[in-house]
């Protein structure tokens, strides 16, 4: 089991950040209600003002959390493509941990 830490930029259009501000809170709806079914560990969104740039960080147990996430939201990451200045950036680093996470 590798666990993977996922960090994901996306730079909405001047005009469209209360737009992707509010497709990150549909995800965060959705990731939240269906944490439980295999989804990440941890999830969360924070916004740098001076860039103008959201960040995305979630931490997944193993490659079949990661493709449930992405089934589970792709239909609201789709409608991200037309409001974005630039392409999404995302960093996908391998966690080191110890301890197994403990089994539901």
């Amino acid at each position: 089991m590798t666990r993977q830490h996922h960090h994901v930029t996306l730079t909405p259009q001047p005009d469209k950040i209360d737009e992707a501000r509010e497709l990150i809170m549909q995800c965060e709806e959705r990731v939240s209600a269906r944490r439980k079914e295999n989804g990440p560990r941890s999830w969360f969104a924070s916004f740098d003002p001076d860039r103008k740039q959201f960040h995305i960080e979630a931490l997944f147990d193993n490659d079949a959390a990661v493709a449930f996430h992405q089934n589970n939201i792709k239909d609201i990451v789709g409608a991200f493509g037309t409001m974005m200045a630039a392409r999404p950036e995302t960093v996908i680093r391998h966690v080191i941990c110890a301890a197994q996470p403990p089994s539901n």
